[in-house]
């Protein structure tokens, strides 16, 4: 979710005393002093004095499979060492995928996140059970958080409950489709044109798979959470609903419920369009649609960053289209990433942390969003070096966050952002992820394979016994 300067940046943060990974420093984590001496600060909505000596964690640094962003993240924590010299950041690396569910709920369990710790909006619920998480509403405003006021009321809403602020964003999307411009031309479709409703979506797959050569026309997730995932995606752009408005009950098995499961079945086992093979983990859906295997994708924009970067895809080959629907571009699912807060922690802990997030992901022109530096590391770099996807941001569209990482856009941006025309153009209406979600993402996982798998699978006993261990779920929440 989130280019190659690495032995210069390292060096750099190096010499500034800067920590890159957990060996390297002692860790904050919970072990912040409890006292109200003058060294642990007042939790008084003021940002953390650049005089002030801390030492913090943060985990989900960028790991060693993305070169450009490793380096980039050392130049930030370098460079933020400018404003607040006596801050030490002890950032922990991640490999391949930022958060494991089970790894993060054994470490719920232990009790062994860092200062600042990574979660998902859907683990809102799991993250406050563990009881972990820290109020930090009197920390935050503009202030502190420059644009806090400004922000989306669809991101806001992620961010805590009963009035409490537990986390800061770092990551807001909508999905939609991400589809490869050249298996579109080879297979007579309009690469300026993507499709809008399902049936095309079909029509189109099948189109793409006659290709042959190992081509699927359309890939999907089968396990790993990400079955579920993408299947919610899918009956929201039909309309469907998850939960009950109360939140009590399931309610995906429906008639759009079964609309899903029924196109992907048809499409693996009578068109043909959907390869043979199980795509069961996040990442492994990724190679084939780097290497021009795959025609169309569910995803979030940021999947074309991560072609381009980590797996080092053609940038010209992909297009995004808007989240297809019955009849037209039907709703997207929103979400995003999120950092909460350790208790136990000092208040100049805690106002350290909220200084280098929103430094590295809240400030235009700095951190996630200095498209400058990005546009000369892609000038003089021989990693691939993507700048920027579409992407919904978090604040509303007249704020001056929103104006400046436009205007940034515009003079250094490296992408053929026309290629991106068709979501950009087509907004849809986001409606976030379900109570509970990543519990009922593994009971739908069940269903997806089920749906692609099995050529005789009874699809209404499927979602029957989906719908009844949802039930058991939500009853416990």
């Amino acid at each position: 979710m989130m280019l190659n300067r690495s032995r210069k940046f390292a060096a750099i943060a190096l010499a500034a005393g800067l920590c890159l990974g957990t060996a390297a420093c002692s860790s904050s984590g919970s072990s912040g002093s409890s006292g109200n001496s003058a060294a642990d600060g007042v939790a008084d909505g003021k940002p953390l004095d650049p005089n002030a000596t801390v030492t913090i964690s943060i985990d989900c640094a960028p790991g060693a499979d993305q070169a450009a962003g490793k380096a980039n993240y050392a130049d930030d924590l370098a460079l933020f060492k400018v404003k607040y010299p006596n801050v030490t950041i002890d950032a922990k690396p991640y490999v391949g995928q930022c958060e494991v569910p089970a790894q993060q709920t054994a470490e719920y369990k232990a009790h062994d996140e860092t200062g600042a710790f990574h979660a998902y909006f859907t683990d809102q619920g799991q993250t406050l059970n563990s009881g972990d998480a820290v109020d930090i509403s009197s920390y935050l405003n503009d202030q502190t958080v420059p644009g806090y006021s400004s922000m989306l009321s669809s991101v806001k809403n992620n961010l805590g409950v009963n009035g409490k602020t537990y986390a800061l964003p770092i990551n807001y999307y909508s999905t939609g489709l991400v589809y490869n411009r050249d298996l579109f031309k080879r297979a007579g479709l309009n690469p300026d044109q993507p499709p809008t409703t399902w049936d095309e979506v079909q029509a189109d797959a099948k189109k793409i798979a006659a290709l042959g050569n190992g081509i699927s026309g359309y890939e999907d997730y089968s396990g790993g959470n990400t079955g579920g995932w993408h299947f919610t995606s899918e009956l929201y752009s039909l309309g469907g609903q998850m939960v009950s408005s109360d939140g009590t009950k399931a309610a995906f098995n429906s008639a759009q419920g079964k609309a899903v499961l029924q196109r992907l079945h048809d499409m693996r086992f009578t068109d043909h369009s959907i390869g043979a093979t199980p795509v069961t983990q996040w990442a492994d859906a990724f190679p084939p649609l780097a290497t021009g295997k795959v025609g169309m994708f569910i995803g979030a924009p940021d999947v074309v960053k991560h072609l381009i970067e980590v797996l080092g895809a053609d940038k010209n080959a992909f297009g995004l289209g808007p989240m297809p629907g019955a009849t037209g571009p039907g709703n997207s699912l929103g979400g995003g990433d999120l950092y909460y807060f350790k208790k136990g922690q000092t208040p100049n802990q805690i106002k350290a942390e909220i200084a280098w997030i929103d430094f590295e992901y809240l400030t235009p022109d700095a951190g996630q969003f200095n498209f400058s530096r990005s546009a000369t590391l892609a000038a003089s770099s021989k990693d691939p070096v993507a700048i920027a996807i579409p992407q919904p941001y978090f604040w509303s569209a007249s704020s001056p966050q929103i104006q400046a990482i436009t205007t940034s856009l515009k003079t250094n941006g490296n992408l053929p952002l026309s290629n991106y025309d068709p979501y950009v153009n087509n907004p849809t209406s986001s409606v976030n992820e379900p109570p509970a979600a990543q519990q009922l993402y593994k009971v739908l996982d069940t269903a997806m394979s089920a749906a692609m798998t099995d050529p005789n699978a009874n699809l209404d006993q499927v979602l029957a016994t989906a719908e009844t261990q949802a039930n058991q779920i939500l009853a416990n929440q």
